[in-house]
Parts: structure tokens; sequence; C-alpha cells
């Protein structure tokens, strides 16, 4: 077996956490859908789950984050932190691996089970005032996250204004895909909307890169 395939340690645990995660954020919805989402508490959650409450926090910190949690994030993050080698590249060099990436992996990290929970998460995004502002402080410790890692990628500093509208790009796209898509009702696959985005954000990117 080459070195190449062997898993390690920390990305074993890290896939364990998120399988956690998951599964805890299943009961959560499963819960706050048929006892309402004021009604359940997370002492509630953790019981059905079979954990304690201050797992959930450990996992989650907040109620709010139960509904918010999406394990395709830190796997978008590890596709980008790896793609070519992981070796410093220029930003036109990282659009060129992001878009032949797209229709290959979004069918993968897109799931029917992840559409059905995203769109539960979106019920209460857009019912409950404290999870729509919970979502807004997500998407900005978000779009931090992925400006440092294309400022690490690109080798730019990480308050260089491409890699800022990069980022900002790349994260509030995708929450414009997800207003779209409930605004329609939730008409088409997840999958279809995603791909779609991302392919225009490619297009602004390389755009604003020149």
């Amino acid at each position: 077996m080459s070195q190449s395939t062997v898993e390690t340690p920390a990305s074993l645990w890290e896939q364990r956490k998120i399988e956690a995660m998951s599964r805890i954020q299943r009961v959560a919805l499963d819960l706050f859908g048929e006892h309402g989402y004021r009604e359940v508490t997370v002492e509630k959650v953790a019981a059905a789950a079979g954990v304690s409450p201050s797992s959930i926090y450990r996992y989650f910190g907040t109620k709010e984050m139960l509904v918010l949690y999406d394990e395709a994030d830190p796997q978008v993050l590890e596709v980008l932190r790896d793609a070519g080698g992981g070796e410093r590249l220029g930003f036109t060099e990282l659009l060129a691996l992001a878009r032949p990436l797209i229709p290959v992996l979004t069918p993968v990290i897109i799931t029917e089970e992840l559409e059905r929970r995203t769109r539960q998460r979106m019920e209460y995004v857009l019912t409950i005032p404290e999870v729509r502002d919970r979502q807004l402080r997500q998407m900005r410790d978000l779009e931090d996250q992925f400006r440092l890692l294309f400022a690490e990628r690109s080798g730019r500093d990480a308050n260089d204004l491409t890699i800022r509208m990069a980022a900002a790009t790349g994260i509030w796209s995708c929450v414009a895909a997800l207003n779209h898509w409930a605004g329609t009702g939730f008409e088409r696959p997840l999958v279809e909307v995603y791909s779609e985005a991302l392919e225009s954000v490619v297009d602004a990117l390389e755009a604003i890169v020149g």
C-alpha cells in the first residue's frame, strides 16, 4: 500500500468527528421538526442522540449551530487545501484546478441525505431570527477561513484585495444559491443549484484575477 493511500490518524479523527456531528444533527433536526425548534432543548437532543450535553456544546458551541452545521464545509476546505499536491500556486493555477473538480466532487459531497438536512436547515434559517443571525456570523467565519486558505495556497498576503474579494465571492455566492433554492420551494436538486453557482463563482474569480 502506498503512503498516499494510508489515512493519517488526524484525518481519521476528523472523519469520525464529522460523522458524529452529522448523526447528532440528524437527531436534532428530527426533534425540531416533530416538536418545534424552541421547544427542544440541547439536553433533549443529547438524550435522544445518546451523548452528553457537554459533548454537543463542545462539537457545536450553540443550539443554533445544531441547525447550521454543514459537513460539506470542512470537506471543501480540505479539497482546496490538498488540490495540486498542496503546493503554493498562482491564483490562476488554483482556479484552473478548481473548475474540473466541480462536476466530479459536487455530487460526492452533496448527497441526498445532506440535501434533506439542508432543506430542513433552511426552513429554520428563514423562520427563526436567532438562527438567521447566527448564520451571518457563521458565513463571516467561513469567509475568513477561505481567505486564509487562499492566501496560503497562492503565497499572497491575507489582506490582499484579490484574496478578500475571492473569499467573499465564493462564500456569499453559495449563500445566494441556498436562498435561491429555498425561494423556488427547493424545486431543483441541490447538487444542480450548487454546480451552477460554483461554475459562476469560478467565472467571477477569473474576472477578478484578470
